[in-house]
């Protein structure tokens, strides 16, 4: 018996031999840690009519730098940009698209006391170029804002017809007839959110980089759309400034000599301001970035 008890004893260290101690502390798995949040980073675009444009500058040097934009919003003619860019549009090929597009091919003229501009034209026009894409199937998350015309409230449509959602985004009072979906009235988004960083960040971006292309209110305007843009603007001074203080970084591309009218003809000048404004902003862009992971 007394052998036997030997020879388990002895089979055990053997074991304990095999396998190791077992006083040695054992390796726990590890986990990475990141210091720095991940960038959600969101590009708000905002209205001005055809100087929009220079949105498109702004997006050939963000591209070129590597910047990548995770979510997309758009008011006005920030919607028509954001829209194709959020579908997929390479700068590139933006930049064609603005030198063959022609106001004639978006303006359709109507007899109403609601507006001369239908809409339609322009919403065909946005679905033809991506597609007949639905907004939720866009690589980049997009909203395009609109206003409420019975409540006054702020809209950002992020799924279902895209064209329907610029037009409505689009549609200056008196100027657009006001967009219908689902029974209710919606007019331009300027009205509510001339830069739409609110609407960015309610899209889950933790950093936004607005573009303010709205023509400053002057001393003095001539002729009806030169008055009515003017009007727009000095409403909107307010909601303006409540957007921008929540974005990091704002660039201000200098459009505002090329007019809210006209610019079709001084396209490739506005394309080029916005890359001036963007290169200018980018020591600026790149030393917030720093503090996250993108």
């Amino acid at each position: 018996m007394l052998a036997n008890r030997y020879w388990i004893l002895g089979s055990l260290a053997v074991l304990l031999s095999a396998c190791g101690s077992t006083d040695k502390p054992q390796t726990k798995p590890t986990s990475v840690t990141h210091s720095k949040p991940k960038a959600v980073i969101g590009l708000a675009l905002g209205g001005g009519a055809s100087k929009g444009f220079a949105h498109i500058g702004v997006i050939k040097v963000l591209r070129e730098n590597h910047i990548p934009i995770h979510v997309v919003t758009g008011t006005s003619a920030g919607s028509v940009v954001g829209s194709l860019y959020a579908s997929g549009m390479s700068p590139d090929r933006l930049e064609l698209e603005a030198q063959i597009m022609d106001s004639t091919n978006l303006v359709d003229l109507t007899l109403s006391t609601s507006g001369f501009i239908k809409g339609q034209k322009l919403q065909d026009f946005i679905n033809g170029k991506v597609k007949n894409k639905p907004i939720q199937q866009f690589p980049i998350k997009f909203g395009a804002v609109a206003t409420e015309f019975g409540s006054g409230k702020m809209v950002t449509f992020t799924h279902g017809n895209v064209g329907q959602a610029v037009r409505a985004s689009v549609s200056i009072p008196n100027v657009f007839q006001p967009t219908i979906i689902g029974g209710k009235q919606y007019v331009d988004g300027g009205l509510v959110a001339p830069v739409p960083v609110k609407s960015a960040k309610s899209l889950g971006a933790n950093f936004v980089i607005a573009v303010d292309i709205s023509q400053k209110p002057a001393k003095s305007a001539t002729g009806f759309l030169a008055q009515l843009d003017q009007s727009l603007n000095i409403m909107s001074v307010s909601a303006l400034n409540g957007e921008l203080k929540q974005a990091n970084i704002v660039i201000r591309p200098q459009v505002q000599q090329l007019g809210a009218i006209g610019g079709f003809n001084q396209r490739d000048h506005a394309i080029k301001l916005g890359e001036d404004a963007t290169r200018k902003a980018l020591p600026q862009i790149k030393a917030q970035l720093a503090k996250y992971r993108y």
